[in-house]
């Protein structure tokens, strides 16, 4: 089924092309230690794809569904496909692709525990680094360690119990990355609504549903300020999303700084509103696993 929907996305960009405030992402093959084997590294793979499409920041394409850049699995090794390398990031290129996703599985395993009881069960492990390029130059956007272990982990009452556990997890980390490393960046276009004591109450922020805002999705506001004679972005307020209205419109609660952002707008400055991490979830309760 998950293939299934890549595919149907992929068709759909081929055919109509994507909203244009999205950035499009394809997902390469990862490299995995052969200890590992392929399956775990497929899983990881598959949930690092469903993570990244479902904060409808990014388009997200799985080469795996696209012909010209699809390898099978026995060539991925192969000096052939290694040649192939040169034509493929040519073919992304014309597909209008503008980041290559690709990573690194380290390590997927479990350690044995045995309990005063004698009852025994398994702490996952998974280690993988990502890597994003960009393809028009071939620099690297960022690369990102990724460790889950001990308390950044989860138990199963067998090697693969434990070991699917622990993907659960890479969901929401993918979620934190996108918003670490894709920021998304609009304006207040008006204030709806603002009080003396408060200032602003409620502002509408120019984008939504198209690059995936959800209700709850918080954005750093920004100013442009002189210093020294150089322009630089200082951080007034925080908002929350309310109410998604459409595709480029969303409600917003002022959650912090109301006064600077109303005197701010009345002084006809221009408000920046930088997206920030996703309110609630489970980033706060992670720990390291998610720094």
């Amino acid at each position: 089924m998950k293939r299934l929907v890549l595919f149907t996305i992929c068709l759909c960009w081929v055919i109509g092309g994507f909203a244009q405030e999205k950035e499009v992402l394809l997902v390469d093959y990862f490299s995995y230690t052969s200890k590992i084997g392929s399956s775990y590294p497929e899983q990881l793979r598959n949930a690092i794809i469903g993570g990244i499409a479902e904060t409808g920041r990014l388009s997200v394409v799985d080469v795996d569904a696209e012909a010209n850049l699809k390898i099978e699995a026995e060539r991925r090794s192969s000096e052939g496909a290694m040649a192939d390398e040169t034509a493929r990031t040519a073919q992304m290129k014309t597909m209008g692709a503008n980041y290559l996703l690709t990573a690194h599985v380290a390590n997927m395993d479990a350690v044995r525990k045995t309990l005063d009881n004698g009852s025994v069960y398994y702490d996952g492990i998974i280690s993988f680094t990502v890597k994003v390029t960009n393809i028009a130059d071939g620099s690297i956007k960022v690369s990102k360690q990724f460790d889950y272990s001990g308390l950044n982990a989860k138990t199963g009452d067998s090697r693969e119990a434990a070991i699917t556990a622990t993907l659960g997890y890479i969901k929401t980390s993918m979620q934190k990355f996108v918003n670490d490393h894709f920021k998304l960046e609009s304006t207040i276009v008006t204030i709806e609504q603002s009080d003396k004591k408060k200032g602003a109450v409620t502002v509408y922020v120019n984008c939504g549903s198209a690059v995936g805002i959800q209700k709850g999705q918080l954005f750093d506001v920004k100013v442009e300020k002189d210093v020294a004679g150089k322009k630089i972005l200082t951080n007034i307020g925080t908002l929350k999303a309310d109410e998604v209205q459409s595709e480029d419109m969303t409600l917003c609660k002022v959650t912090k700084g109301g006064k600077e952002i109303l005197e701010a707008n009345q002084e006809g400055r221009k408000l920046i509103v930088i997206s920030g991490k996703q309110a609630g979830g489970l980033w706060k309760t992670m720990g390291t696993v998610l720094k």
